[in-house]
């Protein structure tokens, strides 16, 4: 926490319900002067953490998401295996909207396979918004050059491939998902089936 004054209050929660234990209580932190390389500008450095905060959050929540759209896709193409008369077209629709997740999967995560093999490969973004994290961890200096272009570059990346992974999962696989359901297909996850009284 940044120098400054501050408030705490505690409250537990017992069988769903809140109460207030104790606070609110005003508090001062104050820096010890014990850092090596401290800021100056407090301020600024909180401000540039709790943007690289709000990045990471966003692109671990896109790899987490790129996750779930390939676990749909393995079971779109598994239910295409399962229903008699499917449209081979449909299969083509599979295999484009993975090799487009493919794309995104590795200007996000990165090259796993030359990682693995300890070959270089590009950074990708986790890597860049990661390694800010970590090199601000338990560091009280301000940030350098690095990090800070580091961050304009995950920054200027994560905007469109975060638009393209939207219109993917928005878009594409829910119309793939709407003709596979046409096709009384077997469920998948993602899908709400569509079913009429007879």
């Amino acid at each position: 926490a940044a120098p400054g004054n501050y408030r705490v209050t505690l409250r537990a929660r017992v069988d769903g319900e809140v109460r207030t234990l104790a606070g609110p209580k005003a508090f001062e932190v104050i820096s010890l002067g014990l850092a090596t390389l401290g800021a100056e500008d407090r301020d600024a450095l909180l401000a540039f953490e709790r943007k690289v905060g709000r990045l990471r959050r966003s692109v671990l929540g896109a790899v987490r998401t790129a996750g779930e759209l390939q676990t749909r896709i393995d079971h779109i193409r598994e239910a295409l295996r399962q229903t008699p008369g499917a449209d081979t077209a449909l299969d083509a629709g599979v295999l484009e909207l993975e090799r487009r997740l493919a794309g995104i999967r590795l200007t996000l995560e990165g090259d796993g396979v030359a990682g693995r093999h300890r070959e270089p490969s590009a950074p990708s973004i986790v890597d860049r918004v990661e390694g800010i994290v970590y090199g601000h961890w338990y560091n009280t200096a301000p940030p350098d050059a690095a990090h800070e272009e580091a961050y304009r570059i995950a920054a200027e990346e994560f905007g469109p491939l975060l638009e393209d992974l939207r219109s993917l999962a928005q878009e594409d696989l829910r119309a793939l998902e709407a003709s596979v359901e046409a096709l009384d297909a077997p469920w998948t996850p993602g899908r709400i089936p569509v079913w009429v009284p007879e």
